[in-house]
């Protein structure tokens, strides 16, 4: 049996590189086999070839490859996040969150393992584990408004909500047309008795995506707060006859009439009573 000469291992690798580019999966799997079959400890080829089984969707041998290579390469900071990625897909979450500690432990500054980590806490329930998480994230990926919102909404899930419009504020700032954000500091405006700013919030939802039609059924509900009867009437009839549950929308908030009325110190219309009356 021959000896193979190191450039024809390189030559299977490159050709590997150039197939997982052009999505040519099969194809790259076999060239990085071929370099695993004459370097059986090749970490970077074991890397390759689960990257092309993760783009095949064949996670169970991507995950058996990254493991590989954590064995050759123990602080190897990527195929730890990238295992953990895998293992969050298939919701083992304390799998997934080993793999990301161990990223973040071999490579502090890993910015997405702290973000991919902070989201399965938040899924957990683990909301101060998830907010440490998002604000290490942000320490280390300025300018992102998306990292503010997922903060945002950990805040809001906490009940604690002047962090909550602090934060989706800040992501309004950096992205103006962040539709979900006005929509989650509007909620989050309720629940400190801001009724007006939620309602503004609640227009600029509106303004920037009018199919997002259950905002009409929400300002409704936020104008009714401030007796503007006339106002409220209209968009809870508009939302209505766009076949939003305006019933629905409203016993999310409040347990019924008598609920509403007792907490806001409010007597509803006779008419707006009987549309929100089941």
């Amino acid at each position: 049996m021959g000896t193979h000469k190191p450039k024809d291992t390189e030559s299977y690798y490159n050709r590997g590189i150039a197939y997982y580019e052009k999505r040519e999966y099969a194809k790259a799997i076999i060239e990085f086999s071929a370099v695993i079959e004459r370097e059986p400890d090749c970490a970077e080829a074991y890397n390759n070839r689960a990257n092309t089984y993760r783009g095949k969707v064949d996670f169970d041998k991507a995950i058996a490859d990254y493991t590989k290579v954590i064995e050759f390469k123990p602080d190897y900071a990527e195929a730890y996040y990238s295992r953990g990625k895998l293992y969050a897909e298939d919701d083992m979450y304390d799998k997934a969150i080993a793999d990301f500690s161990m990223a973040i432990k071999f490579d502090p500054e890993h910015s997405d393992a702290h973000g991919y980590r902070a989201d399965l806490y938040r899924d957990m329930g683990e909301y101060d584990k998830a907010i440490k998480g998002y604000s290490m994230e942000l320490e280390l990926r300025l300018g992102y408004p998306e990292i503010y919102y997922d903060r945002g909404e950990v805040y809001g899930e906490k009940g604690e909500y002047d962090q909550a419009i602090e934060d989706f504020s800040e992501a309004l700032k950096l992205h103006p047309e962040f539709t979900e954000a006005y929509a989650k500091r509007a909620l989050a405006y309720f629940h400190v008795g801001r009724f007006e700013y939620a309602i503004q919030d609640y227009g600029k939802v509106l303004e920037l995506e009018p199919k997002f039609i259950e905002a009409y059924a929400a300002r409704g509900i936020m104008l009714l707060h401030i007796e503007e009867w006339e106002s409220a009437k209209l968009d809870l009839t508009f939302a209505r006859n766009l076949r939003i549950d305006i019933i629905a929308e409203f016993h999310k908030i409040y347990e019924g009439i008598t609920d509403f009325e007792q907490k806001n110190d409010v007597q509803l219309p006779k008419d707006i009573e009987a549309m929100l009356r089941r």
